[in-house]
């Protein structure tokens, strides 16, 4: 645990699936009823909490990966308008926070399509990241000696079974969705 002047910062290590948002938002607001609050979020798995006060704290998460400056402003002002704090990003999710006040929304989204979108936007960036860096990777071959490209062959297939799993659930999860 890092100590600053006024507050204690404490690190923890979680992981969660990227279909998992929803567990990410109920952990994260565990976390501020215990008196432990989002600073930062560091890729891939650590967040630094600030140690303070047990408040009520909705958190929640939306995937934005390619805005340009100006539309991040907009994009970001939108929420602000509404009452959220941006807590910053990891590898293209943005966390949100705010307060919870009794009977006010504690969604971003209230509707099932635009989460629906929001996982569409996930898949659009991993189905152009992954292929990317396996190009790169494969291109890179023929100057690995030839017992590491066997290596590299067995990296390269399980990390494409993985990739196969991820876009499998964030797809179960957006049929989830269409079926409310």
């Amino acid at each position: 645990m890092e100590t600053t002047m006024t507050q204690a910062i404490v690190r923890k290590v979680k992981w969660f699936w990227p279909w998992q948002d929803d567990l990410e938002e109920t952990w994260l607001e565990q976390m501020s009823r215990q008196g432990l609050h989002l600073n930062q979020t560091h890729i891939p798995i650590t967040y630094d909490f600030v140690q303070a006060s047990s408040q009520n704290y909705t958190y929640r998460l939306d995937f934005q990966d390619s805005l340009k400056p100006k539309n991040k402003d907009e994009y970001l002002r939108l929420f602000t308008d509404a009452g959220w704090e941006h807590l910053g990003q990891m590898g293209g999710w943005q966390y949100f926070r705010k307060l919870s006040q009794s009977g006010e929304a504690r969604e971003i989204f209230t509707d099932a399509e635009t989460k629906i979108q929001k996982y569409n936007r996930f898949l659009n960036w991993f189905g152009l990241a992954y292929p990317s860096y396996l190009v790169i990777f494969v291109a890179l071959w023929s100057s690995y000696p030839e017992w590491l490209m066997w290596l590299n062959v067995g990296v390269i297939l399980v990390f494409s079974v993985l990739w196969a799993v991820i876009a499998l659930k964030v797809s179960q999860r957006i049929k989830q969705l269409r079926a409310l």
